[in-house]
């Protein structure tokens, strides 16, 4: 009989038959006061969510990145912060990687997931959404807007219904800005980049077909009107001979199709926004965008 792999609450375990607490301890390292998990085991999100709910007690709840990640998202650091919201008069202080959250939250705001207590989807896009910086909230409430299938007219009334909170005005001036369809938090951020920029907002996702209507590309973002189509290129996928050489050989094949290519990293974004702006200013204006 043994303790199984998941983290649990090590003073009140029931050992079994001829094990004693100090081979319990011993064979099982401690997480957090009170909490152990076999020695031997690697732990994931999952461990690291358990084993903070056991240390925060009953009435904590699992909310902001953490319950995102159980409602479904993509873009999750497994090094993040475990986030637990407790009442606004409630004990429990921030230790190692565990967040602890003051909030009032009502009982429509928290729901079950695998026998854990988690912020609503909406509950949780309202808590993420209004925390700065600005552009990394709306990489969040994209992924989990998609993730979770948010109603965007239910989240609107949820913030209207809840006015007066700390981020509320950034919160409202996002929600314009969400576009599931974006695939990673870069894509979010340079479509808000574009739309800071005054430029139209970009369309996500274009499809470009060739003469026998198949696929053959898909742009991050652009304008299908005006063949003007932007790419982030991420280091992890465009860093190989072979990976630019298919860029190439794509963007060659666009280019035949009367379209341009304007390619972004992270580096341009962050070092030269301004000029990346404004070069995409000049394609609209070159193809008559503004007239």
């Amino acid at each position: 009989m043994t303790f199984g792999d998941r983290p649990f609450w090590g003073p009140d375990a029931p050992l079994p038959d001829g094990i004693t607490r100090r081979m319990m301890e011993r064979n099982h390292r401690r997480m957090h006061r009170g909490v152990r998990v076999s020695a031997t085991k690697v732990l994931g999100p999952h461990d690291l969510i358990d084993g903070a709910l056991l240390r925060a007690g009953p009435g904590a709840v699992l909310s902001g990145l953490s319950a995102a990640f159980l409602h479904g998202i993509t873009w999750y650091d497994a090094d993040s912060e475990i986030e637990i919201s407790r009442h606004a008069t409630g004990q429990g202080r921030c230790r190692g990687r565990v967040r602890v959250v003051r909030s009032d939250l009502s009982l429509d705001d928290v729901m079950l997931i695998d026998g854990r207590r988690v912020t609503t989807p909406i509950r949780t896009a309202y808590d993420l959404g209004r925390r700065p910086p600005h552009w990394r909230a709306l990489g969040r409430l994209d992924d989990l807007v998609k993730a979770a299938d948010i109603d965007l007219p239910s989240f609107w009334r949820y913030v209207v219904e809840h006015p007066g909170t700390r981020g509320i005005r950034q919160i409202r001036e996002l929600i314009p800005h969400i576009d599931p369809l974006s695939e990673s938090p870069p894509e979010s951020w340079l479509r808000l980049l574009i739309v800071e920029g005054e430029l139209p907002r970009p369309e996500a996702q274009i499809s470009v077909l060739d003469d026998n209507g198949y696929e053959f590309a898909r742009m991050d973002l652009g304008y299908r009107r005006y063949k003007i189509g932007i790419e982030f290129d991420g280091i992890e996928f465009h860093e190989t001979a072979e990976q630019r050489a298919h860029d190439a050989a794509r963007d060659a094949r666009l280019s035949r199709l009367g379209w341009v290519v304007v390619r972004v990293t992270g580096d341009r974004m962050r070092d030269e926004s301004d000029e990346l702006v404004n070069e995409i200013n000049q394609h609209l204006r070159d193809r008559g965008a503004y007239r």
